[in-house]
C-alpha cells in the first residue's frame, strides 16, 4: 500500500471512529435518533453540526483552498460512512459539495475563496437547476438573469432543490439576458444573506429522506452583484455537466452505505432467529440470498471505484461512467435490498423493533438516489448515445490505458490535480479506457496465471462485450437505431453491466494477494453473478464465510480494510 492511500484509509478509518456505533444511542448519529426525526421530518442540524465538528465538511474543499479534499475516493468513502447511519444527513451534505463543483471547475479565485470559506464554516449549499416545468430538460431552463447597470435581475422559480431553504450558498442555472435580447445559459454563484426580493419555496414532503429541506426559490427582479455570474470561455452549461460527471460517482456512496447497513441488520436476523429447530441463516435459499447481495455490494463497490479514481486517470471518459455507476450501483442495490426483505419478513416493514426500524427507513431513503443528478431514464439516455461511437471504437483498436495498474490496484491512490473545467469533457469522443483495455489484455492467451474457473469467465466476459458492439454497430443500419428507442436503451443497461464486470475482472487481475479478490472462488463467484444474476446462481462456501468474518470482525462490507466503531 503507497504512502498516500494509506493515508486515505487511515482518515476514512478517523471519522468512522469519530461518529461512532450507530446502533447506540450515545452516538450523536444513531439509527433510534435517525427514525424519530425522520418520523418528525426535522432538518437533521443537530447531525450536520456534529460532521462540521468533524472536519467532515472540509472534505468538500480542495487542498488548494484550505480543505482536505485530495483523492475523490476518501470523499466516496467518507460519504458511505455517514450513509450507512443516515441518508438525510449524508444527502443534506452533498448537496453542498453538488453546489461547490461548477464553483471548483469553472470560478474564479474570488468566487472559489468565497465559497471555501463557507463551506469550511459549516455553511450548506445547492445546486439549483431543475424547474417544475421542465424537469432534467435544463435546457429549457426559464429562470433569467436579465443584465442591469448595477448587476442582474433575477426573475422566475427553481423547483425540488434540495438545501434550497436552508441552505447559505447556491449555484444557480439561468438564462442569461443580454441588453441586446441575446441569450444563453449561464451558472451564478448566490449568497442569499447578500439578497433580498426572493422567497422560499416550503419543503415539499417525500416518501423518503424525509428529514430533507426539498423546496425551491422563487425571484422576483432580484438584484445580483456583477460579480456572482461564473464567467467561462464554454457555455455555462458545459461547467454544470462536467460537474455532474463527479457528482454522480459521489452519489453511490449513499447507495453504498445504505445497502451495508441492510445487508448487516438482515445478517444479524438471519444469524439470530430460530425458525423450524435451526436457524435462518442455514437455509440455503438465504444463504444464496445473502450471499448474492454480498458480492453485488462489491461489485457495486469495485465500480464506483474505478469510476471515481477515473478522475485522476481518465477524465476525458467520464461522461460514460459517471452515467453508468449513476445507473447501475443504485439499481442493484434496490434490487438486493428487495432480496433482503424477503428474508427480514415482517421486520423489514416494522417503523421500530428490530434496529429501530432503521431498514424500512433505508430502503425509502435509498429509493431517491436514483432520481437526483440525473435520474435512471436519463443516464441511459446519455449512455445511449455514445454507444455507437464506443463500440466501433472497441471493435477497431483496442489498447491498454498506461496507468491500469495504479488504476486498478486497491494499494494504489492517485490525488488528482487542480480542479479545472479543461480537464473535463462532455463526451468520450469514442473512448472507453476500461472495455479497451480489458478486451486488449485479453488479446492473446498469455495469462495462465489466472485461476482456470476466473479465465473462463472473464473469456465469457470478453464474448459478450464483442457481441454487444457488434450488436450496436448493426443497429445503425435498423430503424430502430434512435438513441431514446427501447432497443438501444437496452444496449446502454447492457453496456452498465459489461462495464460493472470489466471493472470486476481489472480489479481481480491486479489484486492477486488480496484476501478476497485473490480466492478463486469469490473472484468467480463475482464475475459469475456480474454476468448472469438469475435464481439459479449460488455462492461458494468462500464467500459466505467472507461475508460471515467480515460481520464476526465488525469491518464494513467492503474491499478496503475499514473496522466499525464500537
Amino acid at each position: 500500500m503507497n504512502e498516500h492511500n494509506n493515508a486515505v484509509i487511515h482518515q476514512v478509518q478517523h471519522l468512522e471512529n469519530n461518529l461512532g456505533d450507530p446502533t447506540q444511542e450515545t452516538s450523536v448519529i444513531n439509527f433510534a435518533r435517525s427514525v424519530t426525526i425522520d418520523e418528525q421530518q426535522m432538518f437533521p442540524r443537530e447531525y450536520l453540526n456534529h460532521l462540521h465538528s468533524l472536519n467532515y465538511f472540509d472534505r468538500f474543499v480542495p487542498h488548494s483552498l484550505g480543505g482536505s479534499l485530495s483523492d475523490f475516493s476518501e470523499l466516496l468513502m467518507a460519504c458511505r460512512l455517514v450513509s450507512r447511519r443516515d441518508l438525510n444527513a449524508a444527502i443534506a451534505s452533498g448537496q453542498t459539495m453538488l453546489g461547490a463543483l461548477p464553483v471548483w471547475l469553472c470560478g474564479s479565485d474570488a468566487q472559489k475563496k468565497r465559497l471555501s470559506s463557507h463551506i469550511l464554516q459549516g455553511h450548506l449549499g445547492c445546486l439549483a437547476l431543475t424547474e417544475k416545468k421542465h424537469g432534467s430538460n435544463l435546457l429549457a431552463s426559464e429562470v433569467t438573469a436579465t443584465v442591469d447597470q448595477d448587476g442582474y435581475r433575477l426573475n422566475g422559480e427553481k423547483w425540488l432543490i434540495n438545501n434550497a431553504t436552508q441552505g447559505h450558498t447556491m449555484t444557480l442555472l439561468v438564462r442569461k439576458i443580454e441588453p441586446n435580447g441575446r441569450e444563453s445559459l449561464a451558472v451564478m454563484l448566490l449568497d442569499k444573506a447578500q439578497l433580498s426580493d426572493y422567497e422560499s419555496i416550503e419543503k415539499i414532503s417525500t416518501h423518503g429522506i424525509r428529514c430533507a429541506d426539498i423546496s425551491g426559490i422563487r425571484f422576483h427582479n432580484t438584484l445580483v452583484a456583477k460579480d456572482c455570474l461564473i464567467e467561462t470561455t464554454e457555455p455555462g452549461i458545459f461547467g454544470v455537466l462536467k460537474a455532474l460527471q463527479i457528482s454522480r460517482i459521489l452519489c453511490a456512496g449513499f447507495s453504498l452505505g445504505a445497502f451495508d447497513t441492510c445487508l448487516r441488520v438482515t445478517y444479524e436476523f438471519a444469524q439470530n432467529r430460530a425458525l423450524y429447530q435451526k436457524t435462518v441463516l442455514s437455509m440455503p435459499t438465504v444463504q444464496q440470498g445473502l450471499g448474492r447481495s454480498f458480492a453485488k455490494l462489491l461489485l457495486a463497490e469495485m465500480l464506483a471505484t474505478a469510476s471515481i479514481r477515473a478522475v485522476s486517470h481518465a477524465s476525458r471518459s467520464l461522461s460514460m461512467y459517471s452515467a453508468a455507476c449513476k445507473y447501475w450501483v443504485p439499481r442493484q442495490t434496490e434490487l438486493a435490498l428487495d432480496e433482503l426483505k424477503v428474508i427480514l419478513g415482517a421486520r423489514y416493514y416494522l417503523r421500530e423493533e428490530h434496529f429501530h426500524g432503521i431498514f424500512q427507513k433505508m430502503l425509502r431513503d435509498n429509493a431517491v438516489v436514483s432520481l437526483f443528478d440525473g435520474s435512471s431514464q436519463v443516464n441511459l439516455g446519455l449512455i445511449s448515445a455514445q454507444t455507437n461511437a464506443i463500440s466501433a471504437q472497441l471493435l477497431a483498436t483496442p489498447n491498454c490505458h498506461e496507468q491500469l495498474n495504479q488504476w486498478f490496484n486497491l494499494d494504489e491512490s492517485k490525488p488528482f490535480a487542480a480542479l479545472d473545467q479543461q480537464q473535463f469533457a462532455i463526451n468520450n469522443a469514442g473512448q472507453d479506457p476500461i472495455l479497451s483495455s480489458f478486451l486488449a489484455y485479453f488479446g492473446d492467451s498469455s495469462h495462465n496465471h489466472l485461476p482456470p474457473s476466473v479465465m473462463t469467465q472473464c473469456l465469457i466476459l470478453k464474448q459478450h462485450i464483442l457481441s454487444w458492439c457488434d450488436d450496436v454497430q448493426t443497429l445503425q443500419q435498423s430503424e430502430q437505431n434512435e438513441p431514446t428507442s427501447v432497443v438501444r436503451f437496452n444496449k446502454a443497461k447492457q453496456y452498465t453491466t459489461l462495464l460493472s464486470a470489466a471493472c470486476c475482472a481489472l480489479f481481480i487481475i491486479h489484486n492477486e494477494t488480496h484476501p478476497l479478490l485473490g480466492n478463486a472462488d469469490i473472484a468467480t463467484d463475482l464475475l459469475s453473478l456480474a454476468l448472469n444474476d438469475d435464481d439459479m446462481w449460488q455462492p461458494s462456501k468462500a464467500l459466505l464465510e467472507a461475508l460471515d468474518d467480515q460481520n464476526q470482525q465488525h469491518k464494513l462490507f467492503s474491499l478496503f480494510p475499514i473496522s466499525l466503531a464500537k
